[in-house]
């Protein structure tokens, strides 16, 4: 009799539709990156839509209005720009070798200057074991960012699907809330709503931010390089914007490409690169994240700064990436646990 009183039944009920989701999500992950890319378009494209709603425009106008903009947009970076990073691609490609040829005749002149210093053998191990570890450092970094951008050709089907997906998401999204809170057990309901909203707060301050400072740091970033005449200036920048994601660190990872391109070039080029993003750096510390982040994650530095070294560790640039967010949904949820464990005065 214990098991069929109805509370019984229902939790039984959700564990099941629970573990079917679960089994559902397994089935499909080779599709889970479009779900998330369809997530973070929806995040995006959410405030203006409801915008033109809330002006009188019908829903579904609204959303074909947004597309509308955004497709003539990525229309011409489309135009502009993957004909040059392929170009920018073939020509790092070719010239790989030809830098590291640079970096053994650096490496040359650098035994070369120390052995006139009288420094002891145990002391010029040391040394070319760092430098030949910088050197394979260096062209390890280049490689893996030619082979990611390459790689990401095999993700064409899953980038164009995610749109399609935040099209029917943005189309029913009252909706789709409407029915996840008619799920939810009603004595759990109000609190979870409660938790719901303060996830898409923290989430879409994340999301709609930091994406758009990244697309501002990424931008200076290649207009300063190409001013510069550095190699490779629109690749530098979509990876300066890219790294600009992870906080504290991100400016350092996305300096490091271009300071190490420069330092092949020339050392007057090398200070003007490093000056270069070190202004940029700064505008984004004083003005740029002040203006448009507005309300932040709400995470000490310190947990911050773990939560980005353990995402590193555990799945390197991706991990670094999702680190802050994934850390802030569990101060959120962690937050709420011990406020329902509250006893009741």
């Amino acid at each position: 009799m214990f098991l069929w009183q109805p509370k019984k039944i229902r939790l039984i009920i959700y564990l099941i539709l629970a573990f079917f989701l679960v089994y559902f999500l397994y089935l499909v992950r080779g599709l889970l990156f479009s779900f998330v890319l369809a997530a973070v378009i929806t995040y995006v494209l959410n405030p203006p839509v409801s915008a033109l709603e809330r002006k009188g425009t019908p829903r579904i106008w609204s959303i074909i209005f947004v597309y509308s903009a955004l497709f003539f947009i990525a229309t011409g970076i489309i135009i502009y720009g993957v004909p040059r990073i392929v170009e920018q691609l073939n020509r790092l490609a070719e010239t790989i070798p030809l830098y590291a040829v640079q970096v053994h005749d650096i490496i040359e002149s650098l035994h070369a200057s120390y052995i006139y210093l009288g420094i002891p053998d145990w002391m010029k191990q040391i040394i070319d074991e760092r430098i030949y570890w910088l050197e394979e450092s260096l062209l390890q970094i280049v490689r893996r960012t030619v082979d990611g951008l390459i790689n990401t050709a095999g993700y064409i089907f899953k980038i164009l699907l995610a749109p399609i997906l935040a099209f029917y998401i943005l189309k029913d999204l009252d909706l789709i809330k409407e029915k996840i809170v008619t799920t939810l057990p009603e004595e759990w309901r109000e609190g979870l709503v409660d938790l719901f909203k303060e996830l898409d707060q923290v989430l879409g301050s994340f999301i709609r931010g930091y994406l758009l400072v990244a697309a501002v740091v990424g931008a200076l970033t290649t207009v300063a390089m190409a001013l510069l005449g550095m190699e490779f200036a629109l690749m530098v920048g979509i990876f300066a914007g890219l790294t600009e994601l992870i906080p504290y660190f991100g400016p350092v990872i996305g300096a490091v490409p271009a300071v190490a391109l420069a330092l092949l070039e020339s050392k007057w080029m090398v200070v003007k690169v490093a000056l270069a993003f070190l202004i940029i750096h700064q505008l984004e510390g004083y003005i740029i994240s002040p203006k448009i982040l507005g309300a932040k994650v709400g995470l000490h530095p310190l947990v911050i700064i773990l939560s980005l070294l353990a995402g590193g560790q555990f799945y390197g640039l991706t991990g670094m990436l999702l680190a802050v967010p994934v850390a802030a949904m569990v101060r959120v949820v962690g937050r709420f646990i011990c406020l329902k464990e509250q006893p009741v005065k």
